[in-house]
């Protein structure tokens, strides 16, 4: 009998769709697995109508792979190791009236000795909406994350700093790979320290989420004015129970 991935983190997120009268939901938006090859997991996937018109949807799955760093989708069964291939839907369409909340289950399973670790469900719009004189098809999709080993690691370059400017706060940016097996989330906080080594002040950066071997260009601005003075920038991320700081100097006239 194949035992059930065990659920890290549910993030009560949405994957959303603005009409010109209202939103279409998804929830949840990720769902971070943790487990072992041969493991399945069932989720549960609530789409909420909350627009005035009716809408379609295919439900299907396709494997979300990172090529020359960026994340790219695939369609089910075309690369060894599928999940999609694996995917199972308690609905292949549903149809959804204004104002009206449905829910589809999703069982997938890891395969043995797949590289792969990350699955999408799609429910893929099968109808057109008008959206001012163009017409457009409504799709949304909700992100499967699979972590099986500790092979966990996060690479960053040099961080590019920019002086405050009269037009500008003091920012920095860089750019952040997932050099490990399995996908991560960098959580990062930008912090200043003045020529005497005091803390000046705190800035959180966006959340990050990162599939294995996927790059990103990572910054943020710090949110209060400096002093004209020499200053050290920190940039430190935590990230499944790991730190990475990058640091560089700057000098504000």
């Amino acid at each position: 009998m194949r035992k059930s991935l065990f659920a890290l983190l549910f993030l009560h997120a949405f994957a959303a769709f603005a009409a010109e009268d209202g939103t279409l939901s998804l929830a949840p938006a990720v769902v971070m697995l943790r487990g072992d090859h041969g493991q399945s997991t069932t989720q549960v996937l609530t789409l909420t109508n909350g627009t005035s018109r009716a809408f379609s949807f295919d439900l299907v799955a396709q494997d979300v792979v990172t090529v020359n760093g960026k994340r790219t989708f695939v369609d089910a069964g075309s690369i060894a190791g599928s999940i999609a291939a694996t995917a199972v839907f308690s609905q292949k369409h549903v149809d959804v009236a204004p104002g009206e909340t449905i829910a589809a289950t999703l069982t997938v399973t890891l395969p043995p000795g797949t590289s792969q670790r990350a699955v999408v469900a799609m429910f893929r719009g099968t109808n057109k909406v008008m959206s001012g004189n163009v017409p457009m098809t409504a799709s949304l999709g909700a992100l499967l994350t699979f972590s099986v080993t500790d092979t966990i690691e996060l690479a960053a370059t040099p961080l590019d700093v920019r002086p405050q400017s009269a037009s500008a706060n003091l920012g920095v940016r860089h750019a952040c790979t997932n050099a490990g097996r399995e996908p991560l989330v960098a959580n990062g906080v930008m912090a200043v320290i003045d020529g005497q080594g005091a803390l000046v002040g705190k800035s959180a950066l966006q959340p990050r989420r990162l599939l294995p071997g996927e790059s990103t260009e990572i910054g943020g601005e710090y949110g209060g004015e400096l002093d004209p003075g020499k200053y050290r920038v920190f940039v430190t991320y935590d990230y499944e129970g790991r730190t990475l700081t990058q640091s560089a100097e700057v000098e504000i006239r």
